[in-house]
């Protein structure tokens, strides 16, 4: 790890890795190309046993803005996660994977947005898929730009009623709003909880260019991890071999923030009408129920998910499916 200054820079981008030798040199030159200089990377590495440690070793030493912490165990991809955020120091933080890539002016405009928004939390853009050699494959608008709203129970309701993939939780994020907050929970769907709690704590905005590119390829998560346990240990290491329930538990973490969450008194009725809904809404009552069946029947997520997929089309966002059909 190298020497850092006391005072910090404006952003701070946090790449979590694990075992990323594939690609994680294209995510780090993404960062270092950036036109906004003013920027710390934090690299989490959680006990890589590739040529990982190697590669942030080397560009932490050519480049002062890089720091690198590596764990001395695989923690899962939560903790990692988090890891990555408690070592930032910038006003605005936001997660790279390390299989991913960001275009040269994504901080520069994400940033100008917050400067001048002080209402929104978050800042993210259309993305770009491209394949496992770099090629693109489509556009995926997330529709973050409905999110844009006055109203907390609005956004609330956009985030956990809408069928959409989990992009902009890679977006730029106010520090201030992810304090206190879920950050990366251990659970699948973690990443859409905290999306619905940053929504309640302000205005996700969204630029119309495409300025992020994220990766399809057969070992991403989403791909890789099809049973139930199996992904709770990914993002997890404490919780292998345990029984996860993973819709439960978002809709659980919904309850909660809705609760918790500063909002007014007419705000909090109507996200609480909005999660009585919930249940009607994309396919929430079968996931719960497949929740239960992998109790005695791990594969089953997996094989709910090939079957919709098989009888309905590719969920938003899984553009390698789309090409596919």
């Amino acid at each position: 790890m190298n020497e850092t200054d006391t005072a910090g820079p404006i952003v701070s981008v946090g790449l979590p890795v694990f075992n990323g030798e594939t690609y994680l040199e294209v995510a780090i030159k993404s960062v270092q190309a950036q036109t906004f200089e003013d920027f710390e990377l934090v690299i989490c590495d959680n006990a890589s046993t590739d040529r990982t440690a190697e590669i942030c070793n080397d560009y932490a030493a050519r480049d002062r803005r890089i720091r690198y912490f590596r764990n001395p165990q695989n923690l899962g991809a939560a903790p990692n996660y988090n890891l990555a955020f408690s070592h930032a120091r910038g006003r605005y933080f936001k997660w790279l994977a390390h299989d991913d890539r960001i275009t040269r002016s994504y901080l520069d405009k994400t940033v100008r947005v917050l400067d001048e928004r002080t209402d929104a939390v978050l800042c993210n853009a259309v993305v770009g898929y491209i394949d496992s050699n770099g090629a693109p494959i489509g556009l995926y608008n997330s529709g973050l730009a409905l999110a844009d709203s006055p109203s907390a129970a609005a956004r609330f309701g956009w985030m956990v009623l809408r069928s959409h993939s989990c992009v902009d939780f890679f977006g730029l994020i106010r520090r201030e709003a992810l304090q206190n907050s879920l950050l990366h929970g251990s659970f699948h769907g973690a990443d859409r909880a905290l999306l619905a709690q940053l929504a309640i704590r302000g205005r996700l905005i969204q630029l119309p260019a495409p300025l992020v590119e994220m990766r399809e390829h057969p070992n991403r998560y989403t791909r890789s991890q099809a049973r139930s346990a199996d992904r709770a240990a990914w993002h997890d290491a404490s919780k292998r071999g345990k029984i996860s329930f993973p819709t439960w538990r978002l809709y659980a973490e919904y309850l909660k923030m809705v609760r918790r969450e500063r909002m007014l008194p007419n705000e909090r009725a109507r996200c609480f009408a909005i999660l009585a809904r919930w249940w009607a809404y994309n396919w929430n009552v079968a996931r719960a129920g497949v929740d239960v069946l992998a109790v005695v029947a791990p594969g089953v997520p997996g094989a709910a998910e090939r079957l919709k997929t098989r009888l309905f089309g590719a969920a938003p966002g899984h553009l390698i499916a789309d090409r596919k059909q």
